[in-house]
């Protein structure tokens, strides 16, 4: 219970500071004992001039004179102007002292003497966890505010606002208070205009966007800028508040840890499969987890992330389908081809000699979802095919920064087959391809096959499906590595696929292609000496034995430096153009002539004959 203070003065003044206290009472009923009620002057002096019919001056004068009195009951105040009364349900108001001195916040964060902070190391230190990586360590306020990182915020003052006379206090006698029925008048208080926000942002680049724009509009002009943005952002935050993986971002605290058990046991049951698991497989058939629970994108996000952060496993998956493999799983694909001499050999797709898109453009093959294809002998042979730009149409781009390769499923629905097949993506100057189609090309198709490549609902299975056609029996180019030494040759072959003619590769048309040989594939990354090599063996000799020249067909040339190499028609112009031994032929367009240069021998054997007709002279 509060207690009842005692007033002094005059009777009249005694009696109009009881009566104001009450009004005030009244007003804070549901406070505390000791919180502060305030009142203005301005508005005791409107209630009693009203109530009473007296000058609102005289009316000011004789109450602020009986609350002077009673100072020990109300506290004057002035803040801009405005006259204040304060008292409390205790019958005074006491401003409440904090004793802060020995707050285990103070103690901890900010000592007494603290050390100066001429770098941040100083003060922040990493420790090696369990974990791979140094996980950061927590900067308090104070530390950062000493460094400099962030500016020294002024203390925050909050103000108890002003409770407004209790109306219907004409009978306010005695210890109770009267019923609420009126209202004072309040004076109209002006409130200044919003300051105007400025909505344009300024990029490093000198880029400016207006934000006041709608959405759709900013992320069709500026997606990707502001996505990249905003990537850097977060990953530029020391504290690593927010992580990301691919399109996605959590807050760091909330994701689940993953210790070095669960990683064995992950890594484990990958190589039992033999082959790359999606995220859900993995969180299904090891945690138990199913999309039903309440935390299963977190979790799945913190597995990706966990896993993304360790160096014995690899991500090969794409946006929508999450595959991881691990060292030491078998590799897909052929091993005749290595992956860095693939690359040198793709990389005339990087310079600019990419001509796929000339019968199909790139926004038909996203639309339909489909691409068609000729195979080339040597894709045929090795099952591997160019990641040409209109493949990078049709398949998923990669989804994390750093990403190599990304692993896929082709079907062939006709056979009820299918395969792996691993996705290399362009890196620098060299080239992309998909490997891994040895197996069905070998068992189902031919070069000069017409096949038709497709999207499915999963984002990482496609399908490859050709036209069938009567079984048909053709000597067909081979190569031939039993011997020691490989070797082209021709043998019977049958097939029920159609084909494009020209680039069947059978005996009838291309009986010369035996000749080839079978350089290794560090030599066939040189494309104009694949083509010398290939015009020699191809070519119609029209010149003499002391100056060998021969002829030959755009068309022939296609299709026999396809058996050595892959190359596109814009690749072999540009090959055949450049070349200083390669002529066209003017009288028959499409045909060109090549001149082989003098070789080392041909200059020793003249040399020779000279020296034998110097003696024979003698």
């Amino acid at each position: 219970m509060s207690e009842r203070p005692t007033f002094k003065g005059s009777v009249e003044q005694r009696t109009l500071a009881e009566e104001i206290y009450q009004i005030m009472v009244a007003q804070g009923r549901f406070f505390a004992d000791d919180a502060p009620i305030r009142q203005t002057l301005a508005n005791l002096v409107d209630f009693f001039a009203t109530q009473r019919k007296m000058d609102p001056q005289e009316a000011a004068r004789r109450i602020d004179e009986a609350l002077r009195e009673n100072s020990t009951v109300f506290t004057r105040q002035e803040v801009d102007g405005d006259v204040l009364f304060v008292t409390s349900r205790r019958g005074r108001y006491v401003q409440p002292q904090i004793d802060t001195a020995h707050m285990f916040r103070n103690r901890l964060y900010e000592p007494e003497n603290p050390l100066p902070v001429d770098d941040i190391s100083v003060v922040v230190t990493t420790t090696r966890p369990a974990l791979t990586t140094v996980e950061p360590v927590f900067i308090s306020e104070y530390w950062q505010e000493q460094a400099g990182l962030t500016p020294v915020m002024p203390a925050l003052v909050v103000e108890t606002p002003v409770i407004e006379a209790v109306p219907g206090a004409e009978e306010a006698v005695g210890e109770a208070a009267p019923p609420v029925e009126e209202t004072l008048p309040v004076r109209p208080v002006e409130v200044a205009a919003p300051a105007q926000i400025n909505s344009v942002i300024t990029l490093p680049n000198g880029l400016q966007i207006d934000l006041h724009r709608p959405v759709v509009e900013l992320m069709a002009q500026y997606g990707n800028t502001l996505m990249a943005q905003l990537r850097a952002a977060i990953e530029a935050d020391p504290l690593r508040r927010l992580v990301l993986f691919g399109n996605q971002a959590f807050p760091e605290s909330a994701l689940v840890s993953f210790g070095k058990n669960d990683l064995r046991r992950i890594s484990d049951y990958i190589k039992e499969v033999g082959e790359p698991l999606l995220d859900t497989q993995i969180i299904a058939d090891i945690f138990y987890h199913n999309p039903r629970q309440s935390d299963y994108e977190v979790f799945r996000f913190a597995l990706n992330y966990r896993l993304s952060r360790e160096k014995d496993f690899e991500f090969v998956g794409v946006d929508g389908a999450r595959l991881w493999s691990v060292r030491n799983l078998p590799a897909i694909g052929t091993k005749r081809v290595k992956a860095s001499e693939m690359g040198q050999i793709a990389g005339f797709l990087e310079e600019g000699f990419d001509d796929s898109l000339a019968e199909q453009s790139a926004d038909a093959i996203r639309k339909h979802g489909q691409l068609s294809h000729v195979l080339t002998f040597f894709e045929w042979e090795y099952g591997i095919l160019p990641f040409t730009r209109a493949m990078a149409a049709l398949l998923p781009a990669p989804l994390l920064a750093d990403q190599r390769s990304a692993v896929l499923r082709f079907e062939l629905p006709q056979h009820y087959a299918s395969t792996l097949v691993e996705l290399r993506y362009p890196t620098g100057n060299r080239g992309g391809w998909l490997q891994g189609f040895e197996a069905l090309f070998h068992d189902y198709l031919v070069s000069g096959a017409l096949i038709t490549l497709m999207r499915t609902d999963d984002p990482h299975t496609f399908t490859l499906t050709y036209e069938e056609q009567p079984e048909t029996q053709d000597r067909l180019l081979i190569l031939d590595e039993t011997k020691k030494t490989p070797k082209f040759a021709f043998a019977n072959v049958s097939y029920a696929c159609a084909v494009d003619t020209d680039m069947l590769v059978n005996q009838q048309q291309y009986g010369r292609l035996r000749n080839l040989k079978a350089f290794p594939m560090n030599e066939r990354r040189k494309g104009d000496a694949m083509l010398e090599h290939v015009f020699e063996t191809v070519g119609n000799p029209v010149g003499t034995r002391a100056e060998p020249r021969y002829v030959a067909s755009v068309e022939t040339l296609f299709v026999a430096m396809n058996v050595l190499r892959p190359a596109s028609h814009e690749y072999l112009m540009h090959l055949l153009a450049e070349g200083e031994h390669f002529t066209p032929d003017e009288e028959t367009p499409g045909n060109w002539f090549y001149a082989p240069p003098p070789s080392i021998h041909d200059d020793a054997d003249a040399e020779m004959d000279e020296d034998e007709d110097d003696f024979d002279d003698e």
